[in-house]
């Protein structure tokens, strides 16, 4: 196979892999079979529309994520829309579902790892919500560096500082 067969070859695999991420993405799911999963939950005691504000106010991730330290959309909040945030990593997504106060979810991509996220809200009795989050990750080399366990801590950081941010 001649190399710019082979270079055509991985880039159709590649984007016939970023379309399955999208579709699985934009009907609510995660990539069941990747190597690294996380799916975590948590009570808020503040109705879904603070909720989803903050969690779809994405320039405004800094303020309340302190994982994140630049985030910047570039369009509306709509699928999609492609934007990129920094948190340790440059990482690039792009916007795959969003039903209000319901549902949100991106696919992104950084260092060749290829994740979906998954966020998902319910109304609660009292004015609470629960959130649950989903995400999944996959790519070359990834589970050298990366684990269930470490994407399970960072979702958990993540639900923590959106309930203290809620909950104010």
């Amino acid at each position: 196979m001649s190399r710019i067969a082979l270079i055509a070859l991985l880039i159709f695999a590649m984007s016939s892999s970023d379309d399955r991420l999208n579709q699985l993405a934009a009907s609510g799911r995660i990539q069941e079979n990747a190597p690294v999963r996380a799916s975590l939950e948590i009570a808020i005691d503040a109705p879904p529309e603070r909720v989803w504000a903050l969690l779809t106010e994405i320039n405004n991730w800094p303020k309340w994520q302190q994982d994140i330290t630049k985030a910047e959309i570039s369009g509306p909040l709509q699928s999609g829309t492609g934007f990129s945030w920094t948190s340790g990593a440059h990482i690039r997504s792009r916007i795959a579902l969003v039903q209000p106060l319901e549902a949100f979810a991106w696919t992104g991509t950084a260092y060749g790892a290829k994740a979906i996220h998954v966020w998902k809200l319910q109304r609660l009795p009292g004015g609470k919500t629960l959130v649950k989050t989903d995400e999944s990750m996959d790519g070359f080399l990834l589970t050298l560096f990366f684990s269930s366990k470490k994407l399970e801590e960072t979702d958990r950081r993540w639900l923590n500082y959106l309930k203290a941010a809620a909950e104010i």
